[in-house]
């Protein structure tokens, strides 16, 4: 009887925490629905990379300094999951995601430097908290990791963020390419979406984030 209750106990735990689970599927982006840059030298459309319909984000010129986000409108995100498909269509780009969004100069971000791939600089997390992208005081071996990444073509990626954790898998590897511990305790929750630094043009499309 008592390993009976124990079951039952487990399993409406479980039930419980599966309903607490919510899935948010962006797959399909309808730019009114998004807060999306479009000035600044920044422009976008709504285009096809490599056979797959995707979100184009582009800039007419460099700018090392420079880090924006494009994210749908109505998402309070604190912990959960978050999934996108990435590509750089020079191999040079800098692009990522960005989570815990207050507005366009406060979250966090994690993005990958494809032409990095196979070194210590091929990801990248840091806080953004001025209006200046300094990405140049996060250069360190806390807050980068390797990993490979291809250079023109689509990448998966997957973060699983639970308090002040951080956990990134790429392409659907089992062992995870990132894992920090020290999340900004400053930005708790907001929206979650594309991050777009200083780039020619990059593609991003299905996003989903599950929020626990």
């Amino acid at each position: 009887m008592k390993a009976l209750f124990t079951v039952l106990l487990l399993t409406l735990t479980g039930l419980v925490f599966a309903q607490q689970k919510k899935i948010h599927d962006y797959s399909v982006i309808k730019p009114a629905q998004w807060v999306i840059p479009n000035s600044g030298g920044v422009s976008y459309s709504m285009g096809n990379y490599l056979g797959s319909t995707a979100l184009m984000i582009r800039k007419n010129f460099a700018d090392y300094k420079f880090g924006a986000v494009a994210y749908p409108k109505g998402l309070n995100f604190t912990d959960g999951e978050i999934e996108l498909d990435l590509a750089s269509t020079t191999g040079t780009e800098y692009l990522g995601f960005a989570f815990r969004i207050k507005d366009a100069h406060h979250y966090e971000t994690v993005y990958f430097r494809p032409a990095s791939s196979g070194t210590i600089n091929a990801i990248q997390y840091m806080p953004e908290k001025k209006a200046e992208f300094n990405w140049w005081d996060y250069e360190d071996a806390k807050h980068q990791a390797k990993a490979t990444l291809p250079a023109k073509t689509w990448f998966h990626v997957k973060a699983v963020i639970k308090g002040r954790q951080l956990t990134v898998y790429v392409d659907h590897q089992d062992k995870p390419a990132m894992i920090y511990n020290s999340l900004d305790p400053g930005l708790k929750s907001g929206f979650v979406g594309f991050w777009f630094g200083n780039n020619l043009e990059c593609a991003y499309k299905n996003l989903v984030v599950k929020t626990y």
